[in-house]
């Protein structure tokens, strides 16, 4: 009887430790795609803040949208770092 009851116990707590592990491997998934949708973003963003700093030498406008946002963008041309804002 006593055999019954530990087998019985071991067989339900290898059960939630499954349904554990499941919700687990699914948190998991969530945050990893979470992660490379962020990676794209930042990639997209990043040449974004290139193309207005080659702008704001001709448009104060953009120079103010990258002062507004706290944008720092580093260009090496011919040898010589110019940076914007």
């Amino acid at each position: 009887m006593s055999l019954s009851l530990i087998l019985v116990s071991l067989l339900l707590s290898h059960h939630f430790i499954l349904q554990h592990i499941a919700q687990v491997k699914f948190a998991l998934a969530r945050d990893r795609a979470s992660v490379n949708s962020s990676h794209q973003t930042e990639i997209a963003l990043d040449q974004l803040a290139k193309r207005i700093a080659r702008g704001s030498d001709t448009d104060p406008r953009l120079t103010n949208i990258l002062v507004k946002y706290g944008l720092n963008v580093t260009f090496e041309i011919d040898g010589k770092k110019k940076s914007y804002p």
